[in-house]
């Protein structure tokens, strides 16, 4: 017990090292930290950068590079850690945590906020790293509301913009501790979104992107007349909802643009439609006339092949659905 305790403590110590020379851009400092050899390796999953991997010889130098030479780049003021697990064995042993940094500099949904899993070999009596996979949840890094929910549509948290806005949304609520939908239809949309999604989940397909895992649900106009819109998605294994997203809309209105090769004209006035504006209001909001707009909707019914707004919206923000 009094080993594996001396070990516990000299593990903990490397990583803190390591964790501490990487802060004060200490190079000679980190490497004393790593093993040296040909199987060691750094992973990495970013929100910006995707997916990295370093191995052997070039981790030294790239992180000779970074620590050592006058490179502008931003290191956390301070790091802190929650969940810490440590499994310890003769010679090998693995770390696992969250890693939460400290980078008031910049905005706060961008906040260095990671999974780490370091493995450690003990190497003629020392605790030396060999491996670190580093994993960026994208959900941190989301600035639309979001919120969590289970198979049945109950609540399981929300970030700070859900816990805003969807107290005071016109048409999405919690009823029971159940996210819902104030119109009927859009209600059984969203319980049947969040029903599919559970189960592709469950089935756990790694051929299928997360990006296909996504349904939108139109939830109908408020008493402006502005018409509102939810997303049910799968993201980093967690059923979401999100909503109030004008990124995600453009995105999903350029591919449906894309599909039935519409003009960019024509894209402009299918957003306003989305947004529950009558023809005369989106002409307006555009600076055309009436007529140019009428000749607009004309020709994305032509392309579409549906004759009305509603089955249009409907058309529109399912154009890249896909099957799974």
């Amino acid at each position: 017990m009094k080993d594996l305790e001396e070990d516990r403590a000299a593990i903990l110590a490397v990583v803190d090292a390591e964790t501490e020379a990487y802060l004060q851009r200490d190079y000679d400092a980190w490497e004393k930290c790593w093993h040296d050899g040909p199987e060691i390796r750094r992973i990495h999953s970013h929100v910006g950068t995707g997916v990295t991997v370093v191995a052997g010889p070039e981790i030294r130098t790239q992180m000779h590079r970074l620590l050592s030479e006058n490179i502008e780049w931003q290191v956390p003021e301070a790091i802190r850690r929650e969940n810490m697990n440590i499994v310890v064995s003769a010679e090998m042993a693995w770390v696992s945590y969250d890693q939460i940094g400290d980078m008031s500099s910049i905005p706060k949904e961008m906040a260095g906020h990671y999974h780490e899993l370091k493995i450690l070999h003990k190497i003629d009596g020392s605790w030396k790293i060999a491996c670190i996979v580093g994993t960026q949840m994208r959900i941190d890094h989301v600035r639309a509301p979001l919120v969590e929910v289970d198979e049945t549509a109950r609540l399981l948290w929300m970030n700070e913009a859900a816990q805003d806005r969807l107290p005071n949304h016109p048409m999405l609520g919690l009823r029971a501790n159940r996210l819902h939908a104030a119109e009927p239809d859009a209600q059984g949309e969203l319980l049947s979104a969040v029903d599919w999604i559970a189960k592709v989940r469950d089935r756990h397909t790694p051929c299928v992107g997360e990006d296909a895992v996504t349904r939108a649900i139109a939830l109908g106009q408020d008493d402006t007349g502005l018409a509102h819109i939810c997303w049910a998605i799968l993201r980093d294994g967690r059923l979401l909802i999100t909503f109030d997203d004008t990124d995600r809309l453009e995105r999903q209105l350029a591919s449906a643009a894309a599909v039935y090769g519409l003009s960019q004209a024509q894209e402009k006035l299918a957003r306003h439609l989305v947004e529950g504006r009558d023809l005369g209001a989106a002409a307006a909001a555009l600076g055309i006339s009436p007529n140019t707009a009428k000749t607009h909707l004309q020709r994305i019914y032509d392309k579409t092949g549906v004759r009305a707004q509603p089955a249009l919206v409907r058309l529109l923000l399912n154009a890249d659905r896909r099957g799974i």
